[in-house]
């Protein structure tokens, strides 16, 4: 009955991989969107001599954004794969339980 809670803590970590995957696909959304304001910027500056977009403080915010978010998005990734790992070993360890709980079960038979 062991492999019960072990597919139960599977289950679970299964559920935060999810979440963390639904974190992931926001994150690389804002990443996306300070990439695209500071191409919009730079474009903006492209045609003006002496000038500089990286100066701009709309720039510099989205920069330090997508810096922040890039830390981040491999936070959650090291996390994703982590809990991959550990699901893994957890289907593992399920199935070799209940070979040995069928095994069992036949030979008290």
């Amino acid at each position: 009955m062991a492999f019960l809670a072990l597919a139960s803590q599977k289950s679970l970590l299964t559920l935060q991989k999810n979440f963390l995957q639904f974190q992931l696909i926001s994150i690389q959304n804002q990443i996306q969107y300070a990439t695209s304001q500071m191409s919009a910027i730079e474009k903006e500056y492209s045609g003006q001599e002496g000038s500089d977009a990286t100066e701009d403080a709309d720039y510099i915010y989205y920069e330090s954004l997508d810096e922040q978010l890039e830390s981040e998005k491999d936070s959650i990734e090291s996390q994703i794969t982590a809990i991959e790992n550990e699901v893994s070993g957890l289907k593992t360890l399920v199935n070799n339980n209940i070979k040995s709980s069928c095994t069992l079960n036949l030979l008290n038979s």
